[in-house]
């Protein structure tokens, strides 16, 4: 059989538990607003603090030979950079990304591909998803551009195309 209470103890937890939960939900709420708290904030957000050294890329002109993307010369319609990523931002880390892909005759990218890459992982993710966003003016001439090479490096929170 339960314990039977008073109304003067009912009333009194009431007095006690209603403002403590409001403190605990405002304390908690203040946490969730808090960045640097919040675990799922974005880390981009706080400044960048390099904890490895720059790679050193590759020279891409070598790495690509001279008949490949050969052709037309292209013209960007949409060709954003990839963002740095949040896991790389977040441990400082820096890298390069080598992509090579395709131009179809309207302008399309296909066959997106990462040839090499350091240290690979989320920045080659990036970099990928990146050029396969990317759109040419239509092609006037032959069946399309193959073997188009580029290098993005992601260095002290910024991505640069080379």
């Amino acid at each position: 059989m339960p314990f039977p209470r008073s109304r003067h103890t009912v009333r009194a937890m009431r007095l006690i538990l209603i403002p403590t939960c409001l403190a605990l939900s405002l304390s908690l709420a203040a946490c969730g607003s808090s960045p640097e708290l919040n675990p799922l904030a974005d880390p981009r957000l706080q400044p960048f603090i390099a904890t490895s050294d720059m790679p050193v890329p590759p020279n891409v002109e070598r790495a690509a030979s001279s008949d490949q993307c050969a052709g037309e010369p292209l013209r960007a319609i949409n060709a954003s950079l990839p963002d740095y990523p949040a896991r790389g931002w977040s441990r400082g880390l820096q890298g390069w990304s080598i992509v090579q892909f395709d131009v179809t005759q309207a302008g399309e990218v296909a066959n997106v591909s990462i040839a090499r890459g350091v240290p690979g992982g989320s920045f080659d993710r990036e970099a990928r998803r990146a050029v396969e966003d990317w759109r040419f003016a239509p092609l006037n001439q032959g069946a399309g551009l193959q073997g188009c090479v580029v290098l993005f490096e992601f260095t002290q929170g910024e991505v640069r195309i080379r």
